[in-house]
């Protein structure tokens, strides 16, 4: 084989030279949701959609970190003051950089339960974000090269610094302020040593089958991006001894820089996107309601409605597997909220039939229930028509808005067709459930209109009984997409969050909310 065989050297990536794809025809379906621009690269006429846009931008995690105060335990006053003093101390326990990183810690300008918290950009990381290897100026301690050999250098690896290579999901974490754990991590460099300094990159290339876990740094030919520097919190041999357990402190991210806030301030804080935290504001729950979150796990929207209600109320909180319901209670627990009923149960199942003015009410229903499992989770079939004054609906998508992706998993139209087909079996469910005068939210975290302004236009259409409700004022966002089957005031009753949005540095979500006639 010779020297220039593509297999012998990888392909290593900055950030800002990695491209996140789609195949065309998915491609094309979501860019004609946004208008085109022409312009002028590389001395060629080029046209580019909104959509190239938010791939782009889909590869950092949003610069502010939102932190929704659990009203149950703590107050916001409190809440800052904590991370204040939490973010000013935690470079002294093992956090330090080259820089110290700064942040900024305020209360959100309208959202009377939200925090928000900003990492001061600094140069350092504009170069990060630019560089596939750790650059000279980053370097975390004084030191020469550690590695020799022309093949490395070939290569494109970092001559100063040992390798890390993590799987993609274990990545993503990494750039939203995750460390690394050794579960995550497919390939490293002989001869790391704890508490060495390591560079960190996430395999984004070939299917991960295809990376045996363990593979030493010198074999691998595969394609990664470089995204920042961290301490080995143990050797090598042990990141692939052991399925669990902390590989990787990170402490230099090449993206916008994350707050160290994982186990900080546990039960008091939940770490939250800023889209999330308006769909319980815009569900506007009061004392007293009987609640149905459909589609719950892992219960932070859960958790946030019972914050709202101060306990005073009922709330069923459902989802389809019992390992998702046992781990939502458990969180559920930590924040608080006691007057969450966790069931596992097919959601677009729920509806049971009609049996008139005898029907036993949701209270009823979860009081004489039993548990014939160990993990304690009711045995309950479902509800009848009427019984909830508010539904929170969040079901099952494509996630085309999450942030960052290093990858996009949908490989055609007909996959962004079953998501929407689905949804609309939630619906279905959902809406009989509903009370006369009741409130429903629907949200979703995807950019797909399909998902989201073909499915409000099918619920106007389906069902006369419902009707557009405004979110309020208060709540950020902006409205849902022109051009989509809906009248402008439906669409600036809606709330429709872009990524590429100048004002709001976010993932993509929708929010819509529905009063029944």
């Amino acid at each position: 084989m010779g020297s220039n065989s593509p297999l012998e050297f990888p392909e290593v990536l900055s950030l800002s030279q990695l491209k996140v794809t789609l195949p065309q025809d998915v491609y094309n379906h979501l860019a004609r949701q946004y208008p085109t621009s022409r312009g002028i690269q590389d001395n060629v006429d080029v046209v580019t959609t909104h959509l190239d846009d938010i791939l782009e931008r889909m590869k950092t995690s949003p610069a502010e970190t939102c932190c929704r105060v659990n009203l149950l335990n703590a107050c916001v006053d409190e809440v800052i003051d904590a991370l204040n003093i939490h973010l000013s101390t935690s470079h002294e326990n093992g956090h330090e950089t080259s820089q110290k990183q700064e942040y900024s810690v305020r209360r959100h300008d309208t959202i009377k339960d939200l925090v928000i918290v900003r990492g001061i950009p600094s140069s350092s990381n504009k170069s990060m974000f630019d560089c596939s290897v750790p650059p000279r100026t980053d370097i975390i301690s004084d030191k020469q090269d550690i590695m020799s050999g022309d093949s490395r250098r070939k290569k494109g690896w970092p001559m100063s610094h040992r390798v890390v290579i993590v799987d993609r999901f274990c990545g993503e974490a990494v750039l939203r302020g995750a460390n690394v754990f050794v579960k995550g991590i497919l390939c490293a460099d002989a001869g790391i040593k704890q508490e060495e300094e390591v560079a960190v990159y996430a395999h984004v290339g070939q299917s991960l089958k295809q990376v045996p876990r363990g593979l030493l740094l010198e074999h691998y030919a595969g394609k990664c991006v470089f995204l920042g520097m961290g301490r080995s919190y143990c050797k090598r041999s042990d990141y692939f001894a052991h399925s669990s357990g902390l590989g990787v402190l990170m402490v230099k991210l090449a993206g916008p820089p994350q707050p160290p806030l994982n186990g900080v301030l546990v039960g008091k804080i939940m770490l939250q996107n800023l889209p999330s935290v308006v769909v319980a504001h815009a569900l506007d729950p009061k004392e007293g309601d009987v609640i149905l979150d459909m589609c719950c796990a892992p219960g932070g929207k859960t958790a946030h409605v019972a914050s709202l209600i101060g306990n005073k109320g009922l709330i069923i909180a459902c989802d389809k597997g019992r390992k998702k319901m046992t781990q939502a209670r458990e969180f559920c627990q930590s924040m608080g909220a006691t007057c969450i009923v966790p069931i596992a149960a097919d959601s677009t199942k729920l509806l049971l039939s009609d049996t008139g003015d005898t029907a036993p009410r949701p209270t009823e229903i979860v009081e004489s229930a039993t548990s014939e499992n160990s993990d304690g989770i009711l045995n309950v079939k479902g509800f009848y028509p009427g019984s909830f004054d508010r539904i929170l609906l969040d079901p099952p998508c494509s996630a085309m808005g999450l942030r960052p992706k290093l990858h996009v998993d949908i490989n055609t139209t007909v996959e962004l067709l079953k998501h929407s087909e689905y949804q609309k079996q939630f619906i279905r469910c959902a809406i009989p459930l509903l009370k006369s005068g009741g409130t429903m939210t629907y949200s979703t975290c995807t950019i797909n209109q399909l998902e989201n302004e073909a499915i409000i236009k099918f619920i106007l259409s389906e069902f006369p009984c419902m009707e557009l409700l405004p979110i309020p004022d208060y709540l950020p966002g902006l409205p849902a997409l022109p051009g989509m089957g809906l009248s402008e005031k439906e669409r600036h009753m809606i709330r429709r969050f872009d990524p590429c949005d100048k004002k709001i540095d976010s993932m993509g979500f929708f929010v819509a909310k529905f009063h029944k006639l």
